[in-house]
């Protein structure tokens, strides 16, 4: 049985919206108790998290994620690292149920808790360590403010009880047996747990609008029971392979986590584009006053990140698709989700800063949503696997042909020409280096692979858009919204004037703007969309909220008798 539209939570009190001052403490909590309800309206089972089942893809991308980020981005760590790590240990350990069942109701808050303070993207290096005990425990400990967990939230929050997986270093009577995930009990949901630190509390809001209450973590001598550990005592053969085994799930966060860039995009393309029709500007000294929507430099990225939406959705149930495809290998599925964040990514961004700007000052204020969303799009590239670290390898491996990604249905495209020339090109490159390990191939190849994972992921989704019927215009939108992105080799390679590409994307803006409102409304995203700029009624209320000063000050005095 599908669930009932989110629409229908926006009329509880929870989600009721108030212009009003609050803590972002009380904000942080109001969050929290958000995402129990979405937890609860959705009712993803175990199955639904490890398939990325059409359920879990509605929520993922569902509108209520504009109403309250920082709701989504606890859920979607919650689903798909907690939840989602846990169920690769569940059948051999049947005692986890209850845990996972606290989860994914949310009466349970997980962190995933793998980077520490001085290990980002080496996170194989960690230094928190779980000391094996003789009678089967473990001691836990953060052995120098380096090895601090970083991020994930710890302190207490809203009632509800945390529990964390934190990956730390085994250590069997002094020998180092690789890193195991272990679960702890971080606190009540009122006060820490014992040995707990949640350091500096709170640590500062960093600069993405708003989000969640990141913490530094520190465990001193914190005691684990023996069930604490997922896995076995047994040293690897390959510490390497342990690890990944262990982070596995940062494949599927990873893509899960982009896909909140969908209706980010529907919202601020709804926003911008009814704004733009109401918004008026005087032609000329005594001309007529025109829809600022009448210029072409509003029209554009409005029917660019139309274009992108439709074509973003169609790749996402393909990529979960191939995710299952045991015909293609594990890091052939990594790559895939690679280009996909690489795309989503992409098009966020270029999309939002564009809406932004183009909606003027009323675009840069948090409560019209567009600045919120474009910021958290910016940490969408760093979240769950770095964007540019996870293209570098990725890149590399499909240059070594040591990993494949499906091959193009139609060869003969723009995109599909784009994609194998750069690959082509870079393999030639390569093959003059000595290795990827080379000082030629660090200056010349990486700063490559970003731009070749984008071009996969542009290829395939109008490749599968295109199968699946998405609109006409839309897609020819999009495919010269892709040529523009790297105008210079299409010029160079396949001899596509600079002209050419401006007539292609002028005729299909043309036609995507003689159904402008048609598009916006097919987005689904109305409701969640609380900006006051959408209209002189919201405003109003806005306005009418807003703290006032007035009196009765003489103002020739402070003019003419100012104080020194």
């Amino acid at each position: 049985m599908q669930p009932l539209s989110t629409i229908d939570l926006l009329s509880t009190e929870l989600f009721q919206l108030h212009y009003k001052n609050a803590s972002r403490k009380e904000r942080l909590e109001l969050s929290y108790l958000r995402a129990r309800a979405i937890a609860k309206h959705w009712a993803l089972t175990l199955d639904d998290v490890v398939r990325v089942s059409p359920k879990s893809q509605r929520a993922h991308m569902d509108g209520i994620i504009v109403r309250d980020p920082v709701a989504h981005i606890n859920l979607s760590i919650q689903y798909n690292l907690v939840v989602g790590t846990l169920a690769t240990y569940v059948k051999k350990r049947p005692d986890l149920e209850p845990l996972i069942r606290g989860f994914l109701e949310f009466d349970i808050c997980g962190a995933f808790m793998l980077n520490e303070v001085g290990h980002g993207c080496d996170a194989r290096n960690l230094e928190t360590t779980a000391s094996w005990e003789s009678d089967g425990g473990f001691i836990l400990n953060t052995p120098n403010r380096n090895a601090a967990k970083f991020m994930p939230p710890s302190m207490p929050m809203a009632g509800i009880p945390r529990v964390a997986l934190v990956m730390a270093r085994l250590l069997v009577e002094g020998e180092d047996r690789g890193i195991r995930p272990f679960v702890v009990p971080i606190n009540d949901g009122y006060r820490m747990c014992q040995g707990v630190k949640s350091w500096q509390v709170l640590l500062p809001p960093i600069g993405c609008g708003e989000m969640l209450d990141h913490s530094l973590t520190t465990f001193d001598n914190v005691r684990l029971e023996a069930s604490a550990m997922l896995g076995d005592l047994a040293k690897p053969g390959n510490l390497r392979a342990q690890f990944l085994f262990a982070i596995g799930q940062l494949r599927l966060g990873s893509l899960a986590l982009s896909l909140w860039t969908i209706p980010f995009l529907k919202c601020a393309a709804f926003i911008a584009g009814k704004y733009s029709q109401q918004r008026t500007v005087q032609e000329g000294v005594q001309g007529e006053r025109v829809p600022i929507l009448s210029f072409r430099t509003q029209q554009l990225p409005i029917a660019r990140a139309l274009a992108h939406v439709a074509v973003m959705e169609p790749l996402v149930e393909w990529v979960v698709s191939q995710q299952n495809n045991s015909s293609l290998s594990i890091m052939s599925r990594h790559a895939l989700s690679a280009a996909l964040k690489s795309l989503f990514v992409f098009n966020g961004q270029e999309s939002l800063s564009a809406l932004v700007e183009r909606s003027g000052a009323q675009g840069m204020f948090p409560e019209n949503q567009m600045a919120n969303v474009e910021s958290l799009t910016r940490c969408t590239s760093i979240a769950e696997g770095e964007l540019l670290v996870l293209c570098i390898r990725h890149a590399t491996e499909i240059l070594l042909e040591r990993c494949e990604i499906p091959e193009a249905e139609n060869p003969t495209s723009l995109l599909a020409k784009h994609e194998s020339g750069l690959i082509a090109e870079l393999r030639e490159l390569l093959k003059t280096f000595k290795g990827h390990r080379s000082p030629e191939y660090n200056k010349f190849i990486l700063p490559r692979c970003r731009p070749m994972m984008l071009a996969i992921g542009q290829r395939m989704a109008f490749e599968i858009a295109a199968k699946r019927g998405v609109d006409g215009d839309l897609l020819a939108m999009y495919e010269s919204e892709a040529v523009r992105s790297d105008s210079s080799w299409y010029v160079e390679c396949l001899e596509l004037s600079r002209a050419a590409q401006y007539e292609m994307e002028s005729t299909a803006c043309d036609a995507v703007m003689s159904q402008l409102n048609r598009h916006l409304d097919d987005l689904g995203i109305e409701p969640y969309c609380t900006a006051p700029m959408l209209s002189g009624a919201k405003w109003d209320d806005f306005i009418n909220v807003a703290r006032t000063f007035t009196a009765k000050a003489d103002g020739r005095a402070a003019v003419f008798h100012p104080r020194l």
